[in-house]
């Protein structure tokens, strides 16, 4: 699972399904690696970066996309607007997230509701959140 992916959601994980343990799990990996400075909180720049080194299946985000995507992913963690996003925030962006795409609420994203989230969102992005070709 990737941070930045969080916007659109569980969608990057290469499993079948995915429990909301090993979402937050996975979440707080990706919050480390992507906290360049270590200063503990996230900025636009810091996931712009880490969007722009993510790769989906065998292709990378064009500069637009990772633009697009950094600021989508970033407007909606940083529930504050102070302009940083802290883990607190990136989880409770993973919560709603998670509970968002589990539809039956049994605790696991299925591949099923992974693919359902991911049309979903990427219509809500206009499409611009797709790999470039």
């Amino acid at each position: 699972m990737r941070l930045a992916l969080a916007l659109i959601g569980l969608v990057a994980a290469p499993v079948l399904a995915q429990t909301r343990g090993g979402a937050g799990a996975d979440m707080g990996r990706e919050f480390g690696a992507t906290d360049a400075n270590k200063d503990g909180v996230l900025s636009l720049a810091e996931v712009q970066a880490r969007i722009g080194r993510m790769r989906t299946t065998q292709n990378k985000f064009s500069p637009q996309q990772t633009q697009t995507l950094a600021r989508l992913w970033f407007a909606r963690a940083d529930a504050n607007k102070d302009g940083k996003v802290t883990k607190a925030e990136a989880d409770r962006l993973l919560t709603n997230t998670f509970r968002a795409y589990d539809r039956d609420g049994n605790g696991t994203v299925t591949q099923a509701e992974r693919a359902a989230a991911r049309a979903q969102a990427l219509k809500e992005a206009g499409a611009v959140a797709g790999p470039k070709r």
